[in-house]
């Protein structure tokens, strides 16, 4: 896993963070739109702004729908982490980075409850791992090397945290 500005992240400030993704998220996708009236003087409509392609070829939903199956990857692992003795984590743990989700054009307050849905689900599951286990070296389906549980939720945090980044760059790209 890359060198994270996040390399030195607590579980309990990772909690934290997962708990504002989706209030953050909100905040970019879902607030008046004050810049982006239409020709005709009308207000653009929050869930067709969102699902405008951006600059990096993704829409701002997109990027919600990813952040969404990073946190319920997270949420996975931390399961396994906590159940089993020798975990295997899903092979996407190690290549978070490079996951993505189809949508079939959910509405946009639909894909926000998901999401807060998902990041309360995944800060309880880290609230409740065990001391013992932040340590933990677990192993990966499909790959030679074994990742460190913290390792894998700072990667998440980060990786969540660059896609609302690139959700707000869309939507002020898109405007």
């Amino acid at each position: 896993m890359a060198s994270l500005p996040t390399d030195h992240l607590s579980p309990s400030d990772a909690a934290v963070a997962v708990r504002s993704f989706p209030r953050r998220f909100r905040g970019v996708l879902a607030r008046p739109d004050e810049t982006g009236d239409t020709d005709d003087g009308q207000q653009a409509d929050p869930d067709e702004l969102a699902r405008r392609v951006g600059p990096d070829g993704r829409s701002a939903a997109d990027h919600l729908l990813a952040a969404d199956g990073v946190l319920a990857l997270l949420d996975r692992a931390l399961e396994q982490v906590r159940s089993d003795d020798d975990p295997v984590l899903h092979p996407a743990v190690a290549d978070l980075r490079g996951s993505w989700w189809d949508d079939e054009h959910t509405p946009l307050p639909a894909l926000l409850d998901q999401l807060e849905h998902t990041a309360e689900r995944c800060a309880d599951r880290i609230d409740v791992v065990a001391t013992d286990d932040w340590g933990r070296q677990v192993r990966v389906a499909d790959a030679d090397a074994t990742v460190g549980v913290l390792d894998v939720v700072r990667e998440a945090v980060d990786v969540v945290a660059g896609h609302l980044r690139s959700a707000e760059r869309t939507i002020t790209a898109v405007r």
